[in-house]
């Protein structure tokens, strides 16, 4: 095998040898923060808006609609309060762990995360997610509730079934996974109480994904029942006193047993088609299926949770 050679002349050599260099220091050095792309932003009557050049267009879209969503909000919570609060559209998945407050590390799955205290909701850009997909307006929906809800309960212990019930209501997050979640629990007997939504939901993928149904379950049960301005004065009650069963007892007029037994109800009669169940065969059939579907979730979401540690230890372990 034989190569051409090139006989360059001195200076022409000097010059072609100078820009490779600077091209090797630029590539190095571009791997350090001090050439990462400076930040643009963006100000709204309520918002700042922290951007890249590249996520330009998508920041002008959340500009508009972050008004329109915060009015609805606010409307819904009865709260309104003068603050901007920052957005940052992160571009990449390492910038999105960056410019987290305290450098606390965020979950890989995490797309969105918002500190009430701070008044501020980081969201990955489409060039930080994987296939680049994401509604941000349902995102923003729900991490902008944290944000009310946060400030509405400045000082108090904001109870899990209200934090994640009531942004999930808000941005009408509600599927068929979840409503498979909650129809399993009924048939199983294995609904969980109140009382344990209120600190921290379970660990398990199966529990917390029903924690979450139940908890929009509630939510949707408070505003439809006793109406969205008793619910405004429900968190207006608890922010005041602190005392959650009082304030919920004094919307309602219902001691918290009654009122969770009134809930039960009222998440049955929407799985209301197992009264129809009236064959053990088909009982017992569809309880096979529920768990079929249970198992292989379950096997997915393992697979996922073991390709992200694996992300996470290449992560660490390479070269800085």
């Amino acid at each position: 095998m034989m190569f051409a050679i090139i006989d360059f002349p001195r200076d022409v050599f000097l010059k072609h040898f100078l820009s490779i260099t600077i091209l090797v220091l630029f590539v190095i050095f571009c791997r350090q923060p001090v050439c990462a792309e400076p930040y643009q932003q963006l100000e709204t009557n309520h918002f700042f808006i922290k951007y890249v050049d590249a996520e330009g267009k998508l920041a002008k879209h959340i500009s508009t609609t972050s008004e329109k969503i915060r009015g609805r909000i606010i409307a819904d919570i009865g709260y309104e309060f003068s603050d901007k609060t920052m957005i940052i559209l992160a571009p990449s998945i390492e910038e999105f762990q960056k410019v987290q407050p305290g450098k606390e590390r965020i979950p890989l799955w995490a797309s969105a995360v918002a500190y009430p205290e701070l008044n501020l909701i980081i969201l990955r850009s489409p060039g930080a997610i994987k296939g680049g997909r994401l509604d941000y307006e349902k995102v923003f929906t729900h991490e902008f509730t944290h944000i009310v809800i946060g400030k509405v309960l400045e000082g108090r212990e904001t109870p899990a079934w209200l934090a994640e019930g009531f942004a999930m209501y808000e941005s009408s997050e509600w599927h068929l996974t979840r409503m498979a979640s909650l129809t399993k629990a009924f048939l199983t007997k294995r609904v969980i109480p109140l009382e344990k939504l209120t600190a921290n939901f379970p660990n398990d993928p199966d529990e917390a994904e029903l924690a979450y149904a139940e908890s929009f379950m509630f939510v949707s049960f408070l505003i439809n029942k006793f109406g969205s301005k008793a619910f405004q004065q429900f968190l207006r009650n608890y922010a005041a006193d602190g005392n959650l069963r009082g304030s919920l007892t004094k919307i309602t007029g219902m001691h918290l047993v009654t009122l969770e037994k009134e809930w039960l109800d009222y998440m049955e009669v929407r799985v209301s088609w197992i009264p129809l169940i009236t064959s053990a065969t088909t009982f017992w059939f569809v309880i096979t299926l529920i768990f079929i579907y249970g198992y292989y979730r379950k096997r997915r979401i393992a697979r996922k949770t073991l390709q992200t540690w694996e992300q996470e230890e290449r992560e660490n372990n390479a070269p800085p």
